[in-house]
């Protein structure tokens, strides 16, 4: 809540009091011998003084009245009208592999550099309905489109949290070592229904080849396609360091640090062909601060609409100093004879 003047020009107008407060009366007519000595044994009336105070004070407060004092606040408002964007994120076994390092140099896993980064990707998107989708052999819709953000990372880590501890058991994880990416496309675009949205997309997260040996194997090309038809624009993110290393573990229980083999690389010039056919664009991240730029390209390339209104809700406050403004010159008028002494 705040005060304020609608027309605070009009407070100029306190010039006027101000200048009648240096302003003094002249007294007309002639002096007579012994006028000074009587000046000097009479005390001076301040009838006069207060006449003055009373109207200065009344010109003030009218003069504050006529800027309109208000008190209120401005009220924005903001439409939660932004995109619809599903994160879809692979799972398979190979998102185990450590070949990436963060922002603090150092090495990180496929996983863990990925959802440290969609983490920031949805604090970012604060207008936007996000959503989730994991796929290995089979897909999974973690979390359906929804502005609760709070909601989508408590998501994102709890299903963290289970392909961990699926691995710690030596088993393939929730859904399967493999990349059925098709699948998991097919999967977020029946979350991409809604016309009505501002923009829709999907952002795929992958690390390897897709598995066409797959029973349920869905073609991402013919994924790709539909998703162009309704509308939704696919961008992918090749997650993986072809020049890296990666810490792997013999029969013996030894640890050797070893070379990414290529078939444990995103296949790039796959995910482009795939993109191409639904105007969208891929990219590739080597390490954990190049991951995070790509998501921050991605946010650049489908910016939020934002539509926001602003409103005032402000009452006019003129009404006491009008009041008292009038007052004190009705009193003043009413009382000058008798405060300059001529009554």
């Amino acid at each position: 809540m705040i005060f304020r003047f609608a027309d605070p020009w009009y407070l100029l107008l306190l010039l006027i009091p101000m200048a009648m407060l240096y302003i003094r009366d002249r007294r007309g007519g002639a002096a007579f011998p012994g006028f000074a000595f009587m000046l000097q044994s009479v005390r001076p009336s301040r009838g006069p003084w207060l006449f003055r105070l009373l109207l200065v004070g009344g010109l003030g407060a009218l003069a504050i009245a006529s800027a309109r004092p208000q008190y209120g606040r401005s009220i924005v408002e903001r439409d939660l009208a932004g995109r619809d964007i599903m994160l879809v994120i692979d799972l398979s076994g190979s998102m185990q592999i450590n070949d990436l390092t963060g922002t603090d140099g150092k090495r990180m896993d496929r996983m863990d550099a990925v959802n440290h980064a969609a983490h920031q990707f949805i604090l970012n998107r604060p207008n936007d309905r996000i959503g989730l989708v994991f796929f290995g052999d089979q897909a999974l819709t973690s979390c359906p489109l929804t502005y609760d953000h709070d909601t989508v990372s408590q998501f994102l880590d709890r299903t963290e949290h289970q392909q961990r501890s699926l691995w710690g058991q030596g088993k393939p994880g929730l859904l399967g070592s493999n990349t059925n990416l098709g699948l998991g496309m097919g999967m977020a675009l029946r979350c991409l229904r809604d016309a009505k949205s501002l923009g829709r997309a999907m952002v795929i997260i992958t690390d390897g080849a897709d598995s066409r040996e797959l029973p349920t194997w869905v073609d991402p090309l013919l994924a790709a396609r539909h998703a162009d038809a309704i509308g939704v624009r696919v961008y992918a993110i090749g997650v993986g360091n072809p020049d890296g290393t990666m810490t792997q573990e013999d029969r013996f229980g030894q640890q050797h640090v070893v070379q990414v083999p290529a078939e444990e690389l995103p296949d790039m010039p796959r995910l482009e062909s795939i993109v191409a056919l639904a105007d969208g664009k891929a990219f590739t991240a080597n390490d954990g601060a190049g991951l995070a730029q790509v998501f921050s390209s991605i946010g650049q390339l489908e910016p939020t609409p934002r539509i926001v209104r602003t409103r005032d809700d402000f009452t006019d406050r003129y009404v006491w100093p009008l009041a008292i403004g009038l007052s004190l010159i009705a009193v003043a008028l009413g009382l000058e004879p008798r405060l300059r002494g001529v009554a």
